[in-house]
């Protein structure tokens, strides 16, 4: 029906505009790690695929450009240091311009919170990079292009998610236009490709579910999905098994399994293969801390007492990161409530209203994309737990909200509500929410960084 791609026309109305007013008005380097991405980045451009390392560093000679950028708008370039907010008058928001450098001699920067990532979640950035020394633009112009070009891929894998869904389309709809999803996808680092990729896995995996189908077609792009997300983030690996449970009865369970198992082994083998590679150029996050073996032989060693550590950590963490979804720059934007609780209450409306063409949507479907979320947010966990976390800690700390967008259309869809639509207009509702708290976040961005 021609009203069921109504939520699809919207998002391509409104998304490239939210998109790229988070691209443009937020500074350069104020968004997450943003000036350790972009180092990075031209790192790989360079033709250079995994840094050097120096001592307890990790990084690459690169051009002093990007140093005095970055000294500029956030006052150091030390990996997640401390952020400076330099608040100018909104007529030079693009006043800045600083050259590259390309002709000077290169400076050594430690950038070992990106060092980590593969090549494979900066394909646009890169492209960015190469077009910005050819064109002699500057540092920012660079950035603010890669930025432009991360939308550009978020949308198109969104729009193409929407398209494949078989329900809960409004509800995907409403997540990917509240300030959070935008300004992921409007950041310069891997954000983008990881949200969208989410998004593709999740609406690509209950379209095989519903369809009792796997193809050739389908198996390519839940294997090029996976693979990217799982070389990228690695914790969003279980995504594709969304279609895995409950099993079509009339499908032998070896043959239904062999797909997403095979492509599971695929994605962990590069994953594996990378790491190896890349292992020479991994440095100790906090010197302070175990290593990561040690911190695994612990989890190994002490299952009961790690799985009581991950339950405390997202008790206490649960009731505020529906808040902390809503923390911008790197971290230098206030959690803004009223667009906290607007997004919120979109939310709430979305999963009430439901898609009443769910009906293959049953308990048993349900449960399992709960469990796979279940899964995801241990592994995410995991993650922190085994570098950021001190031996004996309570709980794990700095897990953030923006770790679970990926998945958030997963959790809403298994919540929503099924059968006919509510008298009420609940979507118009949860539509205007969503466009209000845009209006409060991007309005909290111009307050925090511009004066007029």
């Amino acid at each position: 029906m021609l009203s069921d791609f109504r939520p699809v026309a919207i998002f391509l109305l409104l998304a490239p505009l939210i998109f790229v007013a988070y691209a443009l008005l937020t500074p350069p380097f104020q968004t997450f790690d943003e000036n350790q991405h972009l180092y990075r980045t031209w790192q790989i451009a360079s033709l250079k695929l995994t840094a050097e390392r120096r001592g307890s560093q990790s990084g690459g000679e690169l051009p002093p450009g990007l140093a005095k950028a970055t000294i500029r708008e956030i006052g150091s370039v030390v990996p997640q240091g401390k952020r400076l907010v330099v608040v100018r008058p909104f007529s030079d928001i693009f006043r800045w311009n600083t050259p590259i450098g390309n002709e000077q001699s290169p400076i050594f920067y430690d950038f070992f919170g990106a060092a980590v990532y593969s090549p494979v979640g900066y394909v646009p950035q890169v492209v960015a990079v190469r077009i910005g020394e050819a064109f002699g633009l500057s540092v920012e112009w660079t950035l603010r292009v890669g930025r432009l070009f991360s939308c550009a891929l978020c949308i198109g894998l969104i729009w193409w998610a929407l398209t494949l869904l078989p329900f809960g389309r409004w509800t995907m709809t409403i997540i990917a236009l509240l300030p959070p999803t935008a300004a992921g996808a409007a950041s310069f680092g891997q954000d983008a490709l990881v949200i969208g990729g989410g998004f593709l896995l999740t609406a690509l995996g209950l379209k095989i579910a519903v369809d009792s189908r796997w193809s050739v077609r389908r198996f390519a792009i839940v294997a090029a999905a996976g693979i990217a997300l799982t070389l990228s983030k690695f914790v969003y690996l279980p995504l594709i098994a969304v279609p895995v449970l409950p099993k079509p009865r009339s499908i032998a369970l070896s043959r239904w399994l062999y797909p997403p198992l095979l492509i599971g082994f695929i994605a962990a083998i590069l994953l594996f293969a990378w790491m190896r590679i890349n292992s020479h150029s991994i440095v100790q996050f906090l010197p302070t801390l175990p290593t990561v073996s040690e911190q695994v032989f612990w989890i190994g060693s002490h299952p009961l007492d790690y799985l009581a550590v991950i339950a405390r950590t997202y008790v206490r963490l649960v009731p505020v990161l529906w808040a902390d979804l809503y923390r911008f720059g790197d971290s230098t934007v206030p959690i803004g409530l009223s667009a906290a609780l607007a997004g919120a209450a979109a939310l709430l409306l979305i999963m009430i209203h439901g898609d009443h063409q769910a009906v293959e949507l049953t308990r048993a479907r349900r449960l399992w994309m709960l469990v796979i979320v279940i899964v995801v947010a241990a592994l995410i966990a995991t993650a922190i737990f085994v570098t950021f976390t001190r031996p004996g800690a309570p709980y794990i700390p700095s897990i953030q909200g923006r770790y679970f967008l990926p998945v958030l259309p997963l959790a809403l869809i298994a919540l929503m509500r099924r059968g006919s639509a509510p008298s009420l207009p609940l979507m118009p509702a949860a539509l205007t929410l969503a466009l209000i708290a845009q209006a409060a976040t991007l309005g909290t961005i111009i307050r925090t960084f511009y004066r007029f």
